[in-house]
């Protein structure tokens, strides 16, 4: 089912076998008694649903968009003169600017109104279509959008693509007046993270491509998105005007003409990089499940990642391509197979292509003899050996929610070749936010402040981490970085604990709006590097290069089997994070 409009075959054998008044539902539309018995209104009642849901009802109105050809919505808008209304049928076909009289039932598809098991349409003639509603985001109330449901509106704003994430499965994308970030991203959690994310409601809305789901093509931006003709969270559309539907609780835009889309967010380029040998930079990158095969014999598909081989050599083309530009001296790594250190694993090999790719001497650090932690995923480290040197054994912390919920860290000290002076790297990888604990008493069950679940677990990672620093053997070493995945936006608790023990984010100084990652159509960053108070002054750049989170889904290694088009091996959608950046003088 379609956004809750598909017809499916029965519902349509339905609406043919039981009218009445038409010979033949397929022939053309016939003249016959056009005086309604309810009103449009009436249907869509005064809250979230109809108060006549279940009961059989004959409605007039005007048609101001049509979607009944195959792969379309199956069905069509009608609107009176203070409602519209969503039809599910698509025989006869109706043309906009028909009047026509329907008889159906009255339900709530996936929370939008409509007239299904249609029993009769009857041409009564044509007439004008209704001037546009204007709409003007943010709105002063959600309820706003509900009593402009199914009718026909007009957006005189430009907006904010804010999300992209469902363009391949459901065509659509998500808008706002401005760009959102997550709340604790940027402001405290509690009550105020709480209160900002309910103004987001106030102006947030879904344009759709009016098309059944898995769409082979995407209409947007026009002509259609491919690999190199991007929509990019952070772009801007204007002319919007369409019906108003909703689907599963969120407002959307079925257009009813076309989109116009203009770049404001475009593709970044690598950051550039200091000629100054002296600089070393240091980078983190979120892999997204980089799994080169089961064992020796690298068979697919695996626990996580690609599902065939020839998948893993897209998603590696864009990793290399991405790790190649990033010119980096030391890359912590995030989600990559955790599969030891022999000839046949992840890490070997993401090594050897970086090395062929770059034509640089690139190293891993073996953090064990085998696996390093029990889960399928691990951190690693890798560095150019012409650029710098591991010293010493790997350190980690394996008690408490390092056991069972984080992933092990992985620290390291390391020297730049022109310099006497060390410092420590530490690759981390937090609990994630997902599956949540059912009892709501549990201190990582979701408090409803911003955080979401784990929360707690997260913040005695940091502490533990912290304390693992300040053990005497690394402390000696003042120079540290801790970057890494923390699953922790800007503003929660994990990253302030870090901040009051002198870990510094200085990508708020070089980049304030700095994000990583985009999730529920909001921007923030998950992924951090943090420096100590003795490279706090020695960092001359650092930011996100904004090459994943900003870019549609579809254009990853796995839209290639719904559209080629999509698929280049660039660095662009190489993974849903960003890498970041920072450039440290030594």
């Amino acid at each position: 089912m379609h956004k809750g409009y598909w017809l499916s075959l029965s519902a349509i054998a339905l609406a043919l076998t039981a009218c009445s008044q038409q010979a033949d539902i397929d022939a053309p539309l016939a003249n016959s008694n056009c005086v309604a018995e309810q009103t449009i209104g009436q249907i869509q009642g005064s809250s979230d649903s109809s108060p006549l849901v279940g009961q059989r009802v004959s409605i007039s109105g005007v048609v101001t968009a049509s979607w009944q050809a195959d792969g379309e919505l199956g069905g069509f808008f009608v609107q009176d003169n203070a409602a519209g209304l969503f039809v599910q049928a698509t025989a006869p076909v109706v043309a906009i600017g028909d009047q026509v009289r329907v008889s159906g039932v009255v339900s709530e598809a996936q929370q939008l109104t409509q007239l299904d098991q249609v029993t009769e349409i009857i041409d009564c003639g044509t007439a004008e279509l209704p001037k546009a509603q204007e709409l003007t985001l943010p709105v002063a109330s959600v309820n706003t959008f509900e009593q402009l449901e199914g009718q026909y509106v007009s957006i005189p704003q430009t907006l904010i693509v804010n999300g992209n994430y469902l363009l391949d499965r459901h065509g659509s994308f998500d808008v706002a007046a401005e760009r959102l970030y997550t709340p604790t991203q940027v402001t405290q959690p509690g009550s105020s993270a709480r209160q900002l994310a309910a103004s987001y409601e106030l102006q947030r809305l879904v344009i759709d491509d009016n098309r059944a789901p898995n769409p082979s093509l995407v209409p947007f931006p026009a002509p259609q998105l491919s690999a190199d003709n991007s929509l990019r969270a952070g772009d801007s559309v204007s002319n919007v005007q369409g019906i108003l539907s909703e689907f599963n609780g969120r407002y959307r835009i079925q257009p009813t003409a076309e989109l116009q889309f203009t770049v404001t967010n475009p593709r970044p380029p690598a950051p550039s990089k200091s000629a100054d040998p002296r600089v070393i930079r240091v980078a983190t990158f979120n892999v997204l499940n980089y799994f080169n095969g089961n064992g020796v014999e690298q068979s697919f598909p695996t626990d996580r990642g690609a599902e065939t081989a020839a998948d893993f050599s897209r998603q590696e083309a864009k990793i290399i391509a991405a790790m190649v530009a990033l010119e980096a001296d030391v890359i912590g790594l995030m989600e990559i197979e955790n599969d030891g250190y022999a000839d046949h694993s992840a890490i070997v090999r993401l090594v050897a292509q970086l090395k062929q790719a770059s034509g640089q001497p690139w190293r891993y650090v073996a953090a064990a003899e085998g696996q390093f932690g029990g889960a399928s995923i691990t951190n690693g480290l890798i560095y150019r050996s012409d650029r710098v040197e591991a010293v010493g054994a790997v350190s980690t912390v394996t008690e408490g929610v390092f056991s069972n919920r984080s992933r092990y860290p992985l620290i390291q000290r390391m020297r730049p070749l022109h310099s006497q002076e060390t410092f420590v790297v530490a690759v981390n990888h937090f609990k994630s936010k997902g599956s949540c604990p059912r009892d709501s008493s549990d201190p990582n069950a979701n408090q409803n402040d911003g955080q979401a679940c784990w929360n707690a677990a997260r913040v005695e990672s940091a502490e533990r981490l912290i304390a693992a620093l300040q053990q005497p053997l690394l402390a000696k070493t003042s120079a540290q970085i801790v970057l890494g995945d923390f699953n922790a936006y800007a503003q929660e608790d994990p990253m302030q604990t870090f901040y009051a023990a002198s870990y510094h984010n200085r990508a708020e100084h070089f980049e304030p709006k700095g994000y990583s990652y985009v999730f529920n159509a909001q921007a923030g960053s998950l992924d951090h590097l943090l420096v100590s108070d003795a490279l706090h002054g020695r960092v001359i750049n650092q930011q996100h290069w904004l090459i994943n989170a900003d870019e549609p889904p579809a254009l990853s290694y796995e839209g290639y089997s719904q559209n080629p088009d999509w698929y280049a091996p660039d660095a662009y959608r190489s993974s849903d994070h960003d890498p970041i950046i920072a450039d440290i003088q030594f």
